[in-house]
Formats: structure tokens, sequence, C-alpha cells
């Protein structure tokens, strides 16, 4: 009798033993960014692969299907190699994803300028911020000839919205960000919302200009 008891209970934690090494070795697919993801991108087909997992090491928002993201926006940055989430995506593309929720007006454009953070109001600047736009004339860019009169600066925008700053990876810039802070990065890009009627004249002064940024105290 204690024999046959000895035996059921063998048998019993034998098939508890395997049951939980199989849920722990078994494998399951989980979708893996191929490539960085910046906010606002749309992702491609190219942009992720399937990778085979231990159902353990992934959380229960990983997508596991292409067509779950392909067409997507990406609304937190994504790093190559990591498990995609669900909650890192969003079907359109619109202001928010890189404005920091602020309020957008209707009808704005949103664009980005190459900034030196010295020109920049030393890169104190942030999300929100309303900023004139001085478009100062680069000779070597337009070629002015030595008996010329150069170009002389312009505002181009009064009071225009900082949507956000960028560093030279594209990632945003925040000044209170540690890591940030120990790497050295500075801003080299600020997004700004302009008009859409303002769109021609900052291309043109993209093409041409530098910029000097001064924030508005009205």
């Amino acid at each position: 009798m204690t024999r046959t008891v000895c035996l059921a209970v063998f048998v019993i934690f034998s098939a508890m033993a395997g049951f939980f090494y199989y849920a722990n070795t078994r494998q399951a697919v989980a979708l893996v960014a191929t490539q960085d993801l910046k906010v606002g991108a749309q992702v491609q087909d190219a942009d992720v692969s399937i990778r085979k997992v231990n159902p353990s090491s992934v959380g229960t928002d990983a997508l596991r299907e292409p067509g779950q993201v392909v067409g997507q926006f990406v609304a937190l940055p994504i790093l190559k190699g990591q498990f995609i989430d669900g909650r890192q995506l969003t079907p359109a593309r619109n202001a928010d994803l890189i404005g920091s929720g602020l309020n957008v007006p209707a009808g704005s454009r949103i664009v980005g300028l190459p900034i030196n953070p010295a020109a920049a109001v030393g890169g104190a600047l942030k999300p929100g911020d309303g900023i004139d736009v001085i478009a100062i004339p680069n000779q070597q860019r337009t070629a002015t000839a030595a008996d010329d009169n150069p170009p002389a600066s312009q505002t181009i925008g009064r009071d225009v919205l900082v949507v956000g700053l960028r560093t030279e990876q594209g990632t945003a810039f925040d000044r209170n960000d540690p890591g940030l802070a120990a790497s050295g990065n500075k801003p080299t890009s600020i997004l700004l919302a302009i008009p859409e009627i303002d769109e021609g004249k900052y291309s043109a002064a993209i093409a041409s200009s530098t910029f000097l940024l001064a924030l508005s105290t009205d």
C-alpha cells in the first residue's frame, strides 16, 4: 500500500514538473523593431521582424503579427531590438505625437528649424514657449557677390509656438533628463507650429539662412 501511494505521488509530481518545464520552455512569437523608430514615424514592413521567444520573457501587451503594427504610427520611441508594445502605437499621426500634448492651433503646420543653442536663447526654450523667429541670410548660401549689398535680416514669425526640441539623433530634448545631461546632448533643431500661409517663407529661409530665436515676453 505504501509503495502504491509513493508511486502515485511520484507520478503526480513528475507530471507537475513536466508541465512547468513545458510552460517555461515552449516558444511563442513576438515582434521586435529592426531599427530605431522615432515618434510620428509610420511603421513599415521592414521595420519589424518576428522573433521566437519564451512566453514569460514578454509582456501581455507585446504584439505578435506584423499586421498589427504595419501602417500604425509611433507614439513613443521604439529602440532597435525592442519588443513592440501596443501602447507604443497609434492609428493616426497628429500634432499631439510630437507636441507634448500642446493645443496646436488648427490649420498649423509643424516645421523643424536647425538651430545653434547659443542663438536660441541659450537652449533654454521649452515646448509651449512663444518665440520670434529672425532669419539671418547666410552669404555663402545665397552666393551674394562681394560688391552687392548683403540681404538684410528679417523677422519671419512672431510669437510662434514652440512644439518641441530635438537632439542631433532626432530624439526629444529635455534638459531635466539626467541621461541627456550626462551624454552632453544639446538641441540641434526646434519644432514650431506655423500658419499654413507661412510655409513658403520658412522653406525659403531654411535654404538660405541661419536663425536667431528670441523669447516673446508679451
